[in-house]
């Protein structure tokens, strides 16, 4: 029993050593990835380590959030380009890290049944763009993209509008459609939204703000494709209710103003190309031949003579001849 006993302790001793051994072994286990390999490309390695260096050098920030972009990690490239600009507000590349802010969010955006908060956050970054860095290359696509985001809201809260109206929400609806025509008058979309605010007031009995809301489409929007069809409406409303009072509403659009056209100076040259004109001093003469110097203008002879510019073909001399008044002599 004894030696068996020590058999027993020798081979749980042994067993242990090779735990112990296999634990405090330094060979890599060769089947563990390396980092490194892992990230072999080369937008990659901006990502392999955290020194205070790489965190506030611009080349690195910037390089980390243009791979965001390309990856389309957008909230991750808009963190890393507003740390950017939290850094380097002074920077060369400062309004292309706005300009990027603004377009990761407005890639956000995917439709307009789809929450607006992306496209009303790129909205406020492109007028940030604009606001904080005047003249800048980006300024005439960032106003291009301002109008974009305020066509694609009023889109928005047309749609929203709509599902309230058909839901039979109107007081809802009608807050939609009205925020339209606050917020976004210059949009085809506010002639629309005019139109079904005349519809949303006429279902809830207010006969006299649906008739304010076609007369408003009426005078303002013309041209609109829902003219018609507002035209159509409020003669319904007049002969449904015949105390109602619209004012007489215009038959065509308003001719536009014309300003007048300016003709260029006239050169020396252009003037000797013209024909005689016939003015006032010509038509008071009794067209009587007048003795005028060759290459001046002959005037009537109760008149005196106005200095004209004379033709470089011409040559300068003294010689008198008979001409009539009112052309080249």
């Amino acid at each position: 029993m004894k030696s068996q006993s020590i058999v027993t302790t020798l081979l749980a001793i042994s067993v242990l050593c090779g735990i112990l051994a296999t634990g405090c072994s330094s060979t890599p286990d060769s089947t563990a990835p390396d980092p490194q390999v892992a990230l072999s490309g080369t937008d990659e390695q901006i990502f392999v380590g955290d020194s205070i260096e790489m965190n506030y050098d611009p080349n690195v920030i910037m390089k980390r959030a243009e791979a965001y972009f390309e990856k389309e990690s957008f909230l991750e490239s808009i963190v890393e380009y507003k740390h950017f600009l939290d850094l380097h507000r002074n920077h060369m590349l400062a309004p292309y890290a706005q300009y990027k802010i603004a377009m990761s969010h407005y890639k956000r955006f995917k439709t307009i049944d789809r929450d607006p908060e992306p496209i009303q956050e790129s909205l406020a970054a492109f007028q940030k763009l604009v606001a904080e860095f005047p003249d800048s290359r980006y300024e005439a696509e960032a106003h291009e993209k301002i109008t974009s985001c305020k066509k694609h809201l009023a889109l928005h809260d047309l749609f929203v509008g709509q599902f309230y109206y058909n839901r039979e929400s109107y007081l809802a609806a009608a807050h939609r459609f009205k925020q339209i025509v606050e917020h976004y008058p210059q949009q085809e979309t506010a002639g629309e939204a005019k139109y079904y605010l005349a519809e949303t007031y006429e279902k809830l009995g207010n006969i006299e703000w649906a008739k304010d809301w076609l007369v408003d489409l009426a005078k303002q929007h013309q041209d609109h494709p829902f003219y018609d069809r507002g035209m159509q409406m409020l003669a319904t409303l007049q002969n449904n209710h015949p105390n109602l009072d619209v004012p007489e509403m215009p038959t065509e659009p308003e001719a536009p103003i014309r300003l007048a056209k300016v003709e260029p100076a006239l050169s020396p040259m252009d003037i000797l190309a013209l024909p005689p004109i016939e003015d006032i001093t010509t038509r008071q003469s009794a067209h009587a031949p007048s003795k005028c110097s060759i290459g001046s203008w002959c005037e009537s002879s109760s008149l005196t003579p106005l200095p004209r510019p004379i033709s470089p073909f011409l040559s300068n001399t003294s010689s008198d001849a008979t001409c009539q008044p009112g052309q080249w002599c």
